[in-house]
């Protein structure tokens, strides 16, 4: 009698040590996931956003040179802001990096980058632009802006119909100048590394988990 007894003890006391240790494994997941999402070093918020869209068929008229080899291409790319002071009110939210391609036949026309010395990119407003900083200091020569319009208290994402690539480069012998429209264009976050990391911290348990129910 004795026996049966310390025997049903023992079988009740095995799933609940597998119990207590697979809860003790799914807390230090949490734990982990926790100290992913707070990172105390930074001192702002940087978001960066995927961005692409798609040019009109027929540039504006007169126009020549880049204006006219982007109509019905595409542009993409990446740019990277502090979230934290959108939506911008009248004053400009520089962006800390930015690439955007202008696409044509799967060619490169033209990347807009802030490694390039003299360019800029901001948000104001509902503005999302990319230019030549000659434009804001008035220059009009040799200089290009690249503007999408967003809905009021835009904060980086988003869609919309409304926008415009300017151009008045002088490249040596070949001049290009005009405007060509933008027929849509989207932004959306860029997945954090903190997600990815999440993810595989629960996937991971997960995986544990079953090996352990298995056996």
């Amino acid at each position: 009698m004795g026996k049966n007894i310390k025997s049903k003890l023992m079988l009740s006391a095995t799933p609940l040590r597998r119990l207590s240790q697979a809860a003790a494994n799914v807390a230090l997941g949490f734990a982990m996931l926790a100290a992913i999402g707070t990172d105390p070093a930074q001192a702002v918020n940087l978001k960066t956003f995927n961005i692409s869209g798609n040019f009109a068929p027929t540039p504006l008229d007169s126009s020549v040179g880049l204006p006219v080899n982007l109509a019905n291409g595409s542009f993409n790319g990446t740019y990277t802001v502090d979230v934290d002071q959108l939506p911008a009110s009248s004053s400009f939210v520089d962006l800390t990096s930015w690439t955007i391609n202008l696409v044509n036949d799967n060619t490169v026309l033209r990347t807009l980058s802030n490694s390039l010395a003299g360019n800029t990119a901001y948000i104001q407003e509902n503005i999302l632009a990319f230019a030549d900083a000659g434009l804001l200091r008035g220059e009009n020569n040799k200089l290009y802006s690249f503007e999408l319009y967003f809905d009021r208290n835009f904060t980086g994402l988003g869609s919309t119909t409304d926008g415009k690539f300017l151009d008045n480069s002088d490249l040596g012998s070949v001049q290009s100048s005009g405007i060509t429209a933008v027929t849509f264009a989207k932004t959306e976050p860029v997945p954090e590394p903190g997600n990815f990391g999440g993810i595989v911290v629960v996937g991971t348990i997960g995986l544990w988990l079953k090996r352990k129910q298995k056996a």
